[in-house]
């Protein structure tokens, strides 16, 4: 009987203590809310399964997208893409479409903000108003195969001149594997452009994200304490992994898909249509400064040794020579961002999230256009006509 007392007891304390604790939680988020409100996460879901695509934008969806960082617009429009709908081509334009991830998509910015309509501004610049249109077939997640994919589908409707096709070497050979051999493979119930990768503990952190203030409050705060002590890391594994050499097995893996991929891209530049990729570099490749501190991190963690094996350039160096065995131009951005990282007043990638911010879209549309001119892809007074 003095046992079962004790017991009782024990269960009466304890049951006390979760009680409490979770008063003092609900007071401390109440507290939070009235005098320091905190932005909550907004990430609306505007995918749906798509059999071909694993998942596709959905069409007219309309919503804002809040961060910490930054807020931005989604707009789907009827066609299943961001920005305006596309007419009957005009003969007297050409027109560009730009595919890729979220990097292409925009994330973080608006729908102007993003590099395929700053580059269709400045190329308006340069000649007979609307001498050029991009369209905007971007969607975060997809890698190389849902990109050609896409490409098939859409090319007989919108009659492009030209497709750029935008290359994140932080996760596109990641991102080809997935589809390699081109079957996708998801868990169950996930949807892949909208939440690849996030396992039980990120979908935790959304949800928690989405509704507490106090949450956002201490992962706010503590998320430089934990970077500075080594318990977060700065970037994801493969954002390392791919600058490693020699390449573990699974990036080497990556590569051989994208190979594949890019093989498949291939046909359709065979089949008449002009295609550049455009290779987008991570922000440890163009911020100096983030460089040093990810390196010095990476050496606290893994040793000096591990950091003398990394290559800041060899994920561009693989990728142009993959293109070059499919016969397909390249364009990378890295040289001139970096350049441009060094001379902007303002940062090209966010901080936290690392997607390109206004400046970085900005960026890489003044880049992509000089290319174009220069080759003549483009009609415009600085450039001579197109190549036939």
């Amino acid at each position: 009987m003095a046992g079962r007392s004790r017991l009782g007891k024990l269960g009466c304390a304890a049951l006390l203590a979760v009680c409490g604790t979770i008063l003092a939680l609900v007071l401390a988020e109440i507290v939070v809310r009235i005098f320091v409100p905190q932005v909550l996460l907004h990430d609306p879901d505007a995918f749906i399964p798509d059999p071909t695509l694993g998942a596709r934008l959905k069409p007219g969806f309309d919503d804002r997208v809040v961060t910490s960082e930054f807020a931005s617009t989604w707009s789907i429009n009827e066609d299943g893409h961001r920005g305006p709908r596309v007419g009957p081509k005009d003969a007297a334009v050409t027109r560009i479409v730009a595919l890729g991830d979220s990097f292409t998509f925009g994330y973080g910015v608006e729908e102007e903000q993003a590099w395929p309509r700053r580059l269709e501004a400045i190329l308006g610049e340069g000649g007979a108003g609307g001498r050029a249109e991009v369209v905007n077939l971007g969607v975060g997640g997809y890698g190389t195969w849902e990109e050609t994919r896409y490409l098939e589908e859409q090319r007989a409707r919108l009659a492009p001149a030209l497709a750029l096709v935008a290359f994140y070497v932080g996760n596109d050979p990641q991102d080809n594997r997935r589809w390699y051999p081109p079957v996708p493979v998801f868990a169950e119930g996930d949807t892949p452009a909208g939440d690849a990768g996030a396992d039980r503990v990120e979908r935790l952190k959304r949800w928690l994200s989405a509704r507490l203030h106090l949450y956002n409050l201490i992962a706010s705060r503590g998320d430089e304490l934990l970077v500075r002590t080594g318990l977060r890391r700065l970037v994801y594994p493969f954002e390392i992994d791919v600058l490693r050499s020699p390449p573990p097995e699974s990036v080497e893996a990556a590569w051989e898909a994208t190979g594949a991929a890019f093989t498949m891209l291939t046909h359709m530049q065979q089949s008449g249509l002009a295609i550049r990729v455009v290779l987008v570099p991570m922000r440890h490749q163009v911020d100096d400064a983030f460089w040093k501190r990810l390196t010095t991190q990476y050496e606290s963690l893994a040793g000096a040794s591990a950091v003398r094996a990394l290559d800041r350039n060899r994920p561009q160096r693989i990728v142009e020579d993959l293109l070059l065995a499919a016969k397909i131009e390249s364009f990378d951005l890295l040289p001139g961002l970096r350049q441009e990282a060094r001379n902007s007043p303002e940062p090209l990638y966010w901080s936290r999230d690392q997607h390109w911010t206004p400046a970085g879209h900005a960026a890489a549309a003044r880049l992509i256009a000089a290319r174009l001119r220069s080759e003549g892809l483009v009609i415009s007074k600085e450039s001579p006509p197109a190549k036939p």
